[in-house]
This record gives C-alpha cells, structure tokens and sequence, in this order.
C-alpha cells in the first residue's frame, strides 16, 4: 500500500472548460481527447451565477467545501440547493446545469469540491465528514486499480492505518493511497481530529471490470 502526501504545491490551476471559473486540480488520470481525463478530483471557486461547463460520459458529484450555499438548477430534475451540510449531489456531465451561489461574505466565492469519472471506465464515491472528538472508521477499497483520496479542509486530521502508520493531513493538503491489490475486501484506517473541528472529504475511485 503507498500513501502519497499532497500539498498545494502539488496541485494545478486551470480555467473551467466553459471558461466562467477557476478549478484548481487536486489529482487526476490523464487521457487525449477533449475532456482529458479519466478521473479527477478537483476544487472550484464560485462567485457569481452561471452554467457548469458540459462533460458528456461523465458522472459528477459535487459538494460544498465553505462560503454559503449553492442553488442548482439540473435538467429533468427537482432544483436542489447545497449547503456545507449536505450530502454529495450527483448527477451527469452531461446534463445542463446552472448554478446561483449565495455568498457568506460579499466578494468571497464559494469553494466547491468535485469528482469526475469516466463512466465506461470508472466509479466514485464521495462523502464529507466533520470530525469533533470522536473518530472516523474509513474502509478502503480493495483492487488493484482502486484508490482512495483524503482532502483536509478545515482543521487538521490524523490518520492511522492497521499496519500502524501514522500521518497528520493539514488544512487545504491531502493524502491518496494506491496499491491495495494485496488487501482482500479492503482495509480500513481510523481519522482522529488534531484540531476541532475537522472537515475532511474522503473519496474512492474503483476501475470497472471488463466484460
């Protein structure tokens, strides 16, 4: 099993694909092709109302990170409104979706957290967790193409593994971990708040068998 601590210097600023924001890149698995990837998983700054940008063969899920609350407006479905409390959204790429941001504090976007699979290739989960005294079981996924990503928001987790490695993951730095071939059905790690409270946002990536 390899962990691989990240930090904002590891991590790429881009423009959104329609252009309207920015999306900073937190990990991702290239391909050609116009959209560029088969997974990622990124952060994004919203200010001001507007389209998503179209990524079709897609599957999205989206929560909020911090600075208010965010009103969705999704083709074919009911209008939904995020908030740092509520579960994931998620939806496809391919559906049209404008969004209005309701801002905490005027002139500070709102900070959202995103992942993306290729839904041919790739399934995702994603969840988001605030740690305040007691701990946090996370089963990991098993395979070798399965990965699992901590993102520290708020705060500064602990994690502890079986095996009885120990990191600390500080605010805005993360933590992926590869190469649990060798675990049968997976593994699990505990998270422990170092600082109350914590906001973590843990997300596992899996490869689809081939037919």
């Amino acid at each position: 099993m390899e962990l691989q601590a990240l930090g904002p210097a590891d991590f790429q600023k881009m423009p959104w694909k329609n252009g309207l924001g920015v999306t900073t890149e937190l990990a991702v698995a290239r391909r050609p092709g116009e959209d560029g990837f088969d997974w990622r998983i990124s952060t994004a700054t919203v200010a001001a109302p507007g389209p998503f940008s179209v990524f079709a063969g897609i599957d999205r899920s989206l929560a909020i990170v911090r600075g208010g609350t965010l009103a969705l407006k999704v083709e074919g479905r009911p209008d939904v409104t995020l908030t740092t409390r509520t579960p994931p959204y998620a939806f496809g790429g391919e559906l049209a979706v404008s969004s209005t941001p309701s801002l905490e504090t005027a002139g500070v976007p709102i900070d959202d957290f995103n992942v993306m699979t290729r839904r041919t290739d790739w399934q995702h989960t994603l969840a988001q967790h605030r740690l305040e005294g007691e701990g946090l079981t996370w089963t990991l996924p098993a395979g070798s193409n399965a990965i699992a990503f901590l993102y520290c928001a708020h705060g500064q987790v602990r994690v502890t593994f079986l095996d009885g490695r120990t990191l600390s993951v500080p605010a805005h730095h993360a933590l992926r971990v590869d190469g649990m071939q060798d675990i049968d059905g997976g593994t699990v790690c505990e998270l422990q708040a170092d600082a109350s409270p914590t906001d973590v946002f843990l997300t596992t990536l899996s490869r689809l068998a081939r037919s």
